[in-house]
C-alpha cells in the first residue's frame, strides 16, 4: 500500500524530531561501549516512536458522519441479543442513557465499556432518528459463559505444559471472569484466576491469583514445590483510574539444602502493599489506542525474619496508526532491596531472555534481582478481530503480523546495569483467540552465534513477563 507523501518522514527529519524531542540524546542514542546490535536496535525504537506520534497527526482518518447529530434527546435504548447477561447490567455500564443527549463519543465510550465486560463476542451500536428522539440500538452476541478447552502454557523455562482448563467469562451471573487449569508435561500446574468484571467509578473492584507448581526448576537446579496466592482489592476512583491493597503469599520448599533461607527447605513469604493502575485502552480483547500503566509496592517478610521490598513501574501503551496498522510499546521496571541469598531468596531473582522476557536470546541469558524489560511492536491486522457464530456458540478470532524490538538488563549491582543490557528484534504472527488472548509464533535474533532463534508463546508478553515462572 502506498504512504501518502505528508506521512513520510527522511532520515534528516528523524534526526531532527529525535533531538528536538529528547536533546539529551544527540543521536547518539547510547555510549559507544555498548555493542552496535544494541545501539541499531535502540535507535530503531526511538525512529519509529518519532513515526508513530508523527504520524498519528498527519493520517489520522475523520470520524464518519453521525446518521443522528448531537445533541438529539435519546427517546429509547434497545439491547438485543441477550440469552443469559440481563438488560439492566448492560444499560449500567453505558454512558448513553434514554432521556439524556446523544453523542457520537457517547457511543464510542459504550463500546468500550460493553467490551471490558468481557461477556460479548461481537458488539454493534447503531442510532436512528425516531417519532420523539433517537433510537439507540444495542446489538449484542455473548460469549459461553462456560467454555472447557485444553489449557496449554509455554515458559523458557519448562517448555510446554498441557491439559484441561473450564473458563468462565460470567461466572455464576456475577460478570466475574473465572479461569481453573491442570497441565502436565513439563511440569505438574494448577491455577485459579478470577476478577471481577470491569466497574465503573465508585464501585469496588477485587482479583484473586493462585499457582502449584511441581517442577525442576531448572535456573536454580532444585525440585520446586511451590504455592502462590495473590490478592488485590480496591475501589475505582474513576473510570480509566483505580487504587487497592495487595496481599501475597509464596511458599517454595526445595529437595536441596542452600535453597531456601530457611533451614527447613521451605520459604514461607507472605506480602502486604499497595497498587494503582490507570487503564484507558480502547479494548480488552485488542487494544489500538491507549494506556495501561500500574505501578505496586509490597513488603515481603520471611519466617526466619528477613525481609524485602519490590517495587513494580509497569507502563504499557497502545497507539494506532492508521487502517490496519498499530502500534504496542510495554516497559517493565523491577526494583527489589536486600542482596540475594541474604534477604532475598535465590528463587526470587529475575532470569531474563527467551520467550515471556526477551526475544532473540536464550533464556537465562542474563539475570539479578533488579530488571528492566522493553518492547516495541509494529503490529498489522492481517485478518481484523471479528465476532462469529457456530451451530449457537458464538466466539471471535483475529490474526496479526507484527514485527519488534526487545532491549532489557537484570542486574544485581550498578555495573551490572549497563553491562548486562541485551536486545533483539524479529518478526512473528499473533492469532487472536477467545479465553486464551493471543498465541504467539515469533522468530527472534540478536544472541551471537545463535541466528535465529523461534519462540511460541500463550498471551500477551507484557501479560507474562510479570509472572514468576515465564
Amino acid at each position: 500500500m502506498a504512504i501518502p507523501s505528508s506521512c513520510k518522514l527522511s532520515v534528516p527529519q528523524v534526526k531532527r524530531e529525535l533531538q528536538r524531542r529528547w536533546p539529551f540524546l544527540r543521536y547518539r542514542i547510547i555510549c559507544a561501549d555498548v555493542p552496535v546490535r544494541v545501539r541499531a536496535i535502540t535507535l530503531f525504537l526511538a525512529s519509529l516512536l518519532v513515526v508513530a506520534f508523527h504520524s498519528s497527526t498527519l493520517c489520522a482518518q475523520p470520524p464518519a458522519n453521525p446518521s443522528v447529530p448531537d445533541g438529539t434527546r435519546i427517546q429509547q435504548i434497545l439491547v438485543l441479543g441477550l440469552n443469559r447477561v440481563r438488560e439492566p447490567t448492560v444499560l449500567r455500564q453505558m454512558k448513553s442513557q434514554a432521556g439524556g443527549l446523544y453523542s457520537g463519543s457517547n457511543v464510542e465510550e459504550d463500546y468500550e465499556r460493553l467490551d471490558r465486560m468481557g461477556l460479548f463476542s461481537a458488539i454493534a451500536i447503531e442510532a436512528s432518528s425516531g417519532p420523539n428522539g433517537a433510537i439507540v440500538q444495542v446489538t449484542l452476541k455473548e460469549t459461553a459463559p462456560y467454555f472447557v478447552y485444553p489449557a496449554i502454557s509455554v515458559t523458557g523455562e519448562q517448555g510446554l505444559t498441557i491439559g484441561a482448563g473450564l473458563k468462565s467469562t460470567n461466572f455464576l451471573g456475577s460478570g466475574a471472569s473465572l479461569s481453573v487449569a491442570a497441565r502436565g508435561g513439563g511440569a505438574t500446574e494448577f491455577e485459579v484466576l478470577i476478577a471481577s468484571a470491569w466497574r465503573p467509578k465508585g464501585t469496588w473492584w477485587w482479583r484473586s491469583d493462585y499457582f502449584l507448581k511441581d517442577r525442576w526448576n531448572e535456573l536454580d537446579d532444585f525440585q520446586e514445590f511451590s504455592n502462590e496466592l495473590e490478592l488485590q482489592t480496591g475501589r475505582q476512583l474513576t473510570n480509566t483510574l483505580r487504587i487497592g491493597g495487595r496481599f501475597h503469599y509464596i511458599a517454595v520448599k526445595s529437595d536441596e539444602p542452600g535453597i531456601t533461607l530457611s533451614p527447613t527447605n521451605l520459604d514461607q513469604i507472605p506480602g502486604l502493599g499497595a497498587v494503582a493502575e490507570y487503564d484507558s485502552r480502547d479494548s480488552w480483547t485488542n487494544a489500538r489506542r491507549g494506556w495501561l500503566n500500574s505501578v505496586d509496592a509490597l513488603f515481603n517478610r520471611l519466617a526466619s525474619n528477613e525481609q524485602y521490598w519490590t517495587f513494580n513501574v509497569d507502563i504499557r501503551r497502545y497507539h494506532h496508526l492508521s487502517g490496519p496498522h498499530g502500534l504496542a510499546m510495554n516497559s517493565l521496571l523491577t526494583l527489589q532491596t536486600g542482596t540475594v541469598g541474604k534477604e532475598i531468596p535465590i528463587h526470587e531473582d529475575f532470569h531474563i531472555g527467551g520467550t515471556n522476557s526477551l526475544r532473540g536470546w536464550n533464556i537465562d541469558a542474563r539475570h539479578g534481582k533488579d530488571q528492566w524489560l522493553n518492547t516495541l511492536e509494529y503490529r498489522f491486522d492481517l485478518l481484523k478481530v471479528r465476532g462469529h457464530s457456530f451451530k449457537g456458540f458464538n466466539y471471535y478470532y483475529g490474526v496479526q503480523l507484527d514485527a519488534f524490538a526487545d532491549a532489557g538488563t537484570a542486574w544485581n549491582t550498578n555495573e551490572e546495569f549497563t553491562n548486562n543490557f541485551i536486545a533483539g528484534g524479529g518478526f512473528g504472527i499473533r492469532l487472536i483467540v477467545p479465553y486464551v488472548s493471543v498465541i504467539r509464533i515469533d522468530f527472534g535474533f540478536g544472541q551471537a552465534n545463535q541466528g535465529v532463534i523461534p519462540h511460541f508463546g500463550i498471551m500477551d508478553k507484557a501479560v507474562y513477563e510479570r509472572r514468576r515462572v515465564r
